[in-house]
């Protein structure tokens, strides 16, 4: 354990300790699973997106992992690991989950750990090849001298403690945080500012219908013409139609058949002479309708009002 209380090493089998204030926690490889890949890509952003599919062949149930990338040097580190194992490991060692700010992986401080960490009886933190790793200490010298966690070290990137599963880095969470707060005071300004601007322009329309009755009554009209108006541009449709086809119709144009109801309308007149009914195709459709059928000297007029 670091010999500091705001820097907590945890492990598997650590012993019970006493922490009432707040503090951060770093985990060991035997809680994560680390993937470091040279990519040719240089935005945080984007290794975000491919984080899952990194981890393809590791893990099989991915929905129980959250994910933590950083870059180290030239390569990306991937990083995954359960909350739930590491709400587990704090119970273990009586550690109160809610006095946790931030998460910080073992994988960090690579560069700062240079002897051999004590993970209890059986298990030491070691770094191979640059990578954080925990293996048993009956394969290290008898004479290994153990150093803890350096009490100044706090990495720049961390992961907050919660029992959701996140792409989100504390320090996101904090700036997303603070622009949703930002828009959230923005809507609420202009919601009242518009609530203001409602009230007072019924408050006008108030005085002006006070200082003269006479426009109350035509703003009463516009209200009722306004609810009737829907009804009256349906009926001034029909009268249209039939107007247009009562001027069709003569001594040797008769109608057959015609339906008319709230929506569509059809219309079938019968014409002697081939000649006229071609001509009174040519009007029909000018005036705006459309023919459907022409035969038998018989035309066909269907539409929409």
């Amino acid at each position: 354990m670091g010999n500091s209380k705001e820097l907590v090493l945890v492990y598997k089998g650590m012993p019970k300790i006493s922490l009432d204030e707040r503090f951060s926690i770093v985990l060991t490889p035997q809680n994560y699973i680390l993937k470091r890949e040279n990519l040719p890509i240089k935005q945080e952003y984007q290794s975000k997106k491919i984080v899952s599919s990194i981890f393809d062949n590791y893990i099989d149930n991915k929905d129980e992992y959250s994910f933590f990338v950083y870059k180290e040097d030239d390569d990306w580190i991937f990083i995954a690991y359960k909350q739930q194992e590491v709400m587990e490991l704090l119970e273990e060692a009586g550690i109160p989950s809610e006095n946790v700010d931030e998460i910080f992986f073992a994988q960090q401080m690579v560069s700062s750990i240079s002897k051999p960490i004590s993970l209890g009886e059986q298990n030491a933190l070691v770094v191979i090849d640059g990578i954080a790793t925990v293996v048993p200490k009956s394969i290290l010298p008898e004479d290994t001298v153990y150093e803890n966690i350096i009490e100044d070290i706090h990495p720049k990137k961390s992961v907050a403690l919660s029992s959701d599963h996140s792409y989100i880095d504390t320090k996101t969470s904090f700036i997303l945080s603070g622009i949703f707060i930002l828009f959230a005071v923005f809507f609420i300004l202009e919601g009242m500012r518009y609530t203001n601007s409602s009230t007072k322009a019924s408050q006008k329309v108030e005085e002006i219908l006070q200082h003269y009755p006479s426009l109350e009554s035509s703003y009463k009209r516009e209200s009722i013409l306004s609810k009737y108006s829907k009804i009256d541009k349906e009926q001034r449709a029909k009268r249209e139609l039939i107007k247009k086809l009562s001027k069709l119709i003569n001594q040797n144009i008769k109608i057959e058949k015609f339906e008319l109801n709230q929506k569509t309308y059809t219309a079938v007149l019968s014409i002697p002479d081939y000649a006229l009914l071609k001509q009174i195709e040519q009007k029909i459709k000018s005036n705006g309708m459309k023919v459907t059928n022409t035969s038998n000297n018989k035309l066909t007029i269907k539409g929409h009002l």
